[in-house]
């Protein structure tokens, strides 16, 4: 089973069989639990039908049911079983992957249709547009896609270790990857030199290109690098960057929980370490 998005900004009303992600302003998702609770689905629309009366947007396809996406007011965001509320983050580690494929472009596009209502340029309301994913001003003609912030998260390698750091803005103690977003007219490699020199002092070599993933928090779309250490010691800026060391596969600090582009590259070394 895959979802297939729908690639233009359509809206229409769920029939009951359908599919229907929900979120609300506080950054939750409304799921129904399966395999016991271990993992979430995304709950067919006759579950959730005070809201099935409303055009919802569509967002495509998944194993044969149209799938519709819509932000529940905060005044009316109470979970009736057998839904719950999920923080999202959360949603994407207990979901399969076509199940969080669907999580993270439902997220992007409902986001950005809410945020881009009138247009930048005149002032006038938006419409969509009927044979690509934009929105249009009828006024001047100005056409606005959804946004996406390319960055970089790059794992440094010496030796048989790699560098870790922990950020004041993650919400517990893990340590991850240095990261930051790409300045505009600058390319990935030369953002992943700059970042880690900006952040904790380190010089690399050898850059390459690893895999990218779709991060909405709130639009990024992260492209993954390893680098090898070529000199400087470790100096944590101290506004973003707590904490930072070079770590072996035998005592590594808490790491990013399963769903994001850091904990794959990490488990992707210590395979490599442990083989």
């Amino acid at each position: 089973m895959i979802f297939e998005p729908c690639y233009t900004v359509r809206y229409g009303v769920p029939r009951p069989a359908d599919l229907l992600l929900v979120l609300n302003r506080a950054g939750q998702v409304l799921l129904q639990p399966a395999q016991a609770e271990v993992r979430f689905a995304v709950p067919e629309a006759a579950l959730l039908n005070h809201l099935v009366s409303e055009p919802a947007l569509l967002l495509g396809n998944f194993g044969g049911q149209c799938c519709y996406g819509a932000v529940e007011p905060a005044e009316t965001a109470v979970a009736q079983p057998p839904l719950v509320w999920s923080e999202f983050r959360e949603a994407l580690v207990r979901t399969e992957q076509p199940v969080r494929h669907l999580l993270l472009r439902g997220k992007a596009m409902l986001e950005w249709v809410r945020q881009r209502r009138r247009c930048g340029v005149c002032g006038a309301e938006l419409e969509n547009s009927e044979r690509e994913e934009a929105r249009i001003c009828p006024n001047c003609g100005a056409a606005f896609f959804p946004k996406i912030s390319p960055a970089i998260i790059v794992g440094v390698r010496r030796g048989d270790e790699i560098l870790l750091a922990h950020n004041r803005r993650f919400r517990d103690k893990v340590y991850s990857f240095i990261a930051g977003f790409i300045e505009p007219g600058e390319s990935a490699e030369a953002a992943v030199e700059r970042e880690l020199a900006e952040e904790v002092g380190v010089r690399v070599r050898n850059i390459r290109y690893w895999g990218s993933q779709s991060w909405p928090f709130p639009d990024s779309l992260m492209l993954g690098f390893w680098a090898d250490y070529a000199g400087g010691g470790i100096h944590p800026d101290g506004e973003e960057i707590e904490t930072a060391g070079f770590y072996r596969r035998d005592a590594l600090p808490p790491i990013p929980r399963p769903g994001s582009i850091a904990r794959r590259m990490i488990e992707a070394w210590l395979r490599e370490q442990n083989g």
